[in-house]
């Protein structure tokens, strides 16, 4: 089974032909899949749209809607969305993220699920990698990601990343229980768009095999202004990353790791 998580907040004019062009790369495909809605919420009609989406595919696509009544940001969506997941996934099953904007193409996931199947931990569509195009993002935006990267990269390296900061992956479920089991409620903490390298910082410490691909991020058909706050985003991301370095080298060093593993009976897949 591929598990595709969408946090959603008030995209009502973009949900649907994401979920369609999701429906769309399965099609004919003997390969299961459910897409999850997170609504963070959405005071618009987000979720009727979503459903007008399963309509159109004529019932084949499986959606389901989970909702938090107030916004509470990414990282709650994420987390929400991961954890009744993993209630509810095989070992066998790759839970895969993106943004519900229309931003990343869904008909890109078989391939990063395939990534996956063929033995990497964590597969990511990157803008760092050889075919890689990003057309119609804002100065401000590629400059951002781009000094993230570099400072990430340098202060808190992950062998295989160089693009930190794209929430498009597919992710081992096993990978994802040895997490929540390390850390619990403590996961995937951050509320912002910073949510997205949070998440990646968890799993560092853990060890995993990544594998990366080039992927053309195109803003030309996305609706409606972006949602991130930019200097909050880097006021946080940075204090986000001085907290997690902190936090290796003096809590979850590889040795408490490994006891908290063996107490929770879990093992690197």
């Amino acid at each position: 089974m591929i598990w595709v998580i969408f946090p959603a907040w008030n995209e009502e004019k973009v949900i649907r032909p994401t979920l369609l062009a999701l429906w769309q790369a399965y099609r004919g495909s003997t390969e299961a899949y459910t897409a999850v809605l997170v609504n963070d919420g959405s005071t618009d009609r987000t979720v009727e749209e979503a459903q007008g989406a399963v309509a159109d595919s004529g019932g084949e696509m499986k959606l389901e809607v989970l909702t938090h009544e107030v916004n509470k940001g990414l990282g709650a969506g994420l987390r929400t969305g991961i954890y009744w997941v993993l209630d509810r996934a095989k070992d066998d099953d790759i839970l895969v993220t993106l943004d519900a904007d229309n931003t990343h193409p869904p008909k890109l996931i078989p391939e990063l699920v395939r990534r996956v199947r063929a033995g990497a931990d964590l597969s990511i569509a990157s803008r760092y990698r050889a075919g890689a195009e990003v057309h119609g993002v804002p100065g401000y935006r590629r400059a951002l990601s781009d000094v993230a990267s570099l400072l990430f990269s340098t202060l808190y390296p992950i062998p295989g990343v160089k693009d930190y900061t794209c929430c498009f992956r597919a992710y081992r479920v096993p990978l994802l229980r040895r997490a929540r089991a390390v850390y619990g409620d403590q996961l995937c903490t951050a509320k912002g768009f910073e949510a997205v390298m949070d998440l990646l910082l968890r799993l560092g410490p853990l060890g995993m095999k990544v594998d990366e691909m080039g992927f053309v991020l195109d803003y030309g058909d996305r609706v409606g202004q972006s949602k991130m706050k930019v200097m909050t985003t880097i006021r946080s991301t940075l204090s986000l990353l001085i907290q997690r370095r902190w936090e290796r080298i003096t809590i979850w060093t590889p040795k408490h790791i490994a006891k908290l593993e063996a107490a929770a009976g879990q093992r690197k897949p």
